[in-house]
């Protein structure tokens, strides 16, 4: 992530939204960094996570999985547990993130990407049949 961007996210995620705690490390909280991802919690519970343009991240989950014929989709939701729509598996074992229906765990991790999140926004469907 670019340094300039970590700063003012750092800036404005200094403090606890909910407890007003500036404390991180020991169990008090945490900051995580990653290529395009800022992490933040603290030990009240409250956390968030944003790309490098402070956009929430989603983090999306496979809620179910189905197979019809040679057709395989996942059911998405949101972390709130609201439905995000269908994807194929298919399409996801092409790309090499999923090698069978059930192993998802490298497809969630895609998903919650700033890219995976962009492929589901293109690739998502909302009717099976």
């Amino acid at each position: 992530m670019n340094i300039f961007k970590s700063v003012k996210l750092m800036r404005k995620y200094a403090t606890c939204k909910e407890c007003g705690s500036d404390n991180i490390g020991n169990g008090e909280g945490t900051l995580i960094i990653e290529d395009k991802i800022f992490r933040r919690s603290c030990k009240c519970g409250w956390n968030i996570e944003v790309d490098e343009d402070d956009n929430a991240l989603l983090n999306l989950k496979v809620a179910a999985w189905a197979s019809m014929g040679k057709r395989k989709i996942y059911e998405l939701h949101d972390k709130d547990k609201k439905f995000f729509g269908y994807v194929s598996v298919n399409e996801l074992q092409k790309m090499g993130y999923v090698k069978r229906i059930d192993h998802r765990k490298k497809a969630e991790e895609f998903f919650n990407t700033p890219e995976g999140l962009a492929w589901v926004k293109k690739n998502r469907f909302f009717n099976v049949l």
